[in-house]
């Protein structure tokens, strides 16, 4: 200890005796609280109020209580917005099949009809989102971007819903596995992509499950190579839109709204002009022998209620797809497929081996490898932008 260390305490035990036992008590003291001791002769710092800390206390834990609670309400939203989805995207394929079933199989005019009230959902959806819908794009967009997507998705439409004429519905469901595979070849032979390791891992799984079920159907009396063909033929061209959509990009990034509208508007004058081309007059002649449109008129809510699901689907996959992430969102369309696939086995006894079911297994599992692989590579670009 120093001299004047020293001196000054050999002064304070002058003036009082007992100030070194206090100084070391109120030492002791502050040392407890985890504040510095006050100099001597300086005035005392006032102590907190215990009050106060409680109150601080009540605060934070308010504040905690709130943010679990937006948290619960955020994640009981995104499961309610992904089940609407997945119930209103089911019930369309089956609304669509049962029309189908009934004898109207016109599968241009049924699918033109869900994307006009699709197209109609965009302006209700700009309505109630607050998404404005922007000028429409001039002729040279329309020709060169807008109209090939559109011709596109219609195709895409037509040979799905022909499908249904002629598979069952749930082997059409265990075939929908095998589109990400289709994609990412054409992805890759147009340069948009770099097959990996693991990417090429899941699609040889998707494809060798989805292979072994078509095997195995194969040899089912019901099997028609014409709807495997058509189906192929609806991947493919789903496909080319996702290809088209990548190289004929305008520079316009469009909401969900204005995709509706500016692409699902085309689509259904596309679909609509050529199902009064080709599919017109047989309706008309089915219509004189009481099948055709006198079918619609026996029954008009059944034949409303499909464009109508049709036009939820887009609002309710547009509420899922925001409150939920994209991988959550793939994982549940596999989940609706595997329901839909029970639905056609329990309603309409169609017959779906082990094997099969083991084949699916290995595509699902492939697709979701695939959708896991691709998320994050999404976020790892993210990352580097940031």
């Amino acid at each position: 200890m120093s001299a004047a260390a020293n001196g000054a305490s050999d002064g304070a035990r002058q003036r009082r005796p007992g100030a070194a036992v206090d100084s070391a008590a109120s030492a002791a003291a502050h040392a407890s609280n985890g504040s510095a001791p006050a100099a001597v002769g300086a005035p005392a710092s006032p102590t907190p109020s215990p009050s106060g800390s409680k109150r601080s206390l009540l605060k934070l834990s308010s504040l905690q209580a709130r943010l679990d609670a937006e948290r619960v309400r955020a994640a009981m939203w995104a499961v309610f917005a992904t089940c609407l989805w997945m119930v209103c995207s089911s019930a369309v394929i089956i609304l669509n099949n049962s029309i189908y079933r009934r004898g109207f199989g016109y599968p241009s005019i049924v699918t033109g009809v869900g994307q006009l009230f699709s197209a109609a959902s965009g302006y209700v959806l700009s309505a109630v989102s607050g998404q404005r819908l922007r000028p429409l794009p001039g002729p040279r967009v329309f020709l060169t971007s807008l109209l090939p997507i559109s011709a596109c998705t219609a195709a895409s439409m037509y040979f799905g819903n022909f499908a249904y004429l002629h598979l069952s519905l749930a082997f059409i469901q265990i075939l929908k596995a095998f589109t990400p595979a289709i994609t990412l070849l054409l992805c890759a032979a147009a340069g948009l992509e770099r097959p990996t390791p693991p990417l090429a891992a899941s699609i040889a799984m998707i494809a060798l499950g989805t292979a072994g079920a078509v095997l195995v159907e194969s040899g089912a009396p019901s099997f028609k190579f014409i709807g495997l063909a058509s189906f192929m033929a609806s991947s493919l061209t789903e496909a080319a839109r996702v290809v088209g959509a990548e190289l004929l990009k305008d520079g316009s990034a469009y909401n969900t709204a204005e995709s509706l509208v500016y692409i699902g508007g085309p689509t259904a004058l596309v679909l609509l002009a050529c199902g009064l081309a080709l599919e017109g007059p047989a309706v008309m002649e089915a219509t004189a022998r009481g099948k055709g449109l006198a079918l619609v008129a026996a029954d008009p809510w059944a034949f409303l209620a499909a464009p109508a699901v049709s036009a939820a689907v887009n609002m309710s996959c547009f509420l899922a797809i925001h409150a939920s992430s994209s991988l959550t969102f793939k994982v549940a369309g596999c989940i609706k497929n595997v329901a839909v696939v029970a639905y056609g086995m329990l309603a309409h006894g169609e017959r779906v081996s082990p094997m099969q079911m083991a084949g699916y297994g290995v595509s699902v599992g492939g697709f979701t490898l695939y959708s896991h692989i691709k998320m994050r590579a999404v976020q790892a670009a993210r990352k580097k932008q940031s």
